[in-house]
């Protein structure tokens, strides 16, 4: 007796390859800002463009990273449980690359 194993509910939460190269195209273009803001920030020599820089490249990383673990590692179509643990990993991960940069900026 063979068991019937029903492939349509298996693959329906997964994303199409169209999909896979639009997120890849996001994390390009938004690889390719982060770029560009730090050559654009060098022209200008004052605290606060280093400090919007700083911020800039926070923010612009955190959409990358939650465009990978979103669609490259499954977490959107898994267990919310998961998505808390991804999001304090990265709250934690925020806080100490904040300390650091706070660590290092005046000492």
């Amino acid at each position: 007796m063979t068991d019937h194993v029903d492939h349509s509910t298996e693959h329906a939460h997964h994303p199409s390859d169209r999909t896979y190269l639009k997120v890849g195209a996001a994390l390009f273009i938004l690889t390719a800002v982060e770029i560009a803001l730090y050559f654009v920030e060098d022209m200008f020599e004052s605290a606060w463009s280093l400090y919007l820089l700083a911020a800039s490249l926070i923010i612009l990383s955190s959409i990358k990273f939650v465009l990978v673990v979103m669609y490259y590692m499954h977490l959107k179509w898994d267990s919310r449980l998961f998505t808390w643990f991804f999001l304090a990993g990265m709250f934690v991960a925020l806080a100490i690359i904040l300390a650091m940069m706070a660590i290092y900026r005046y000492y």
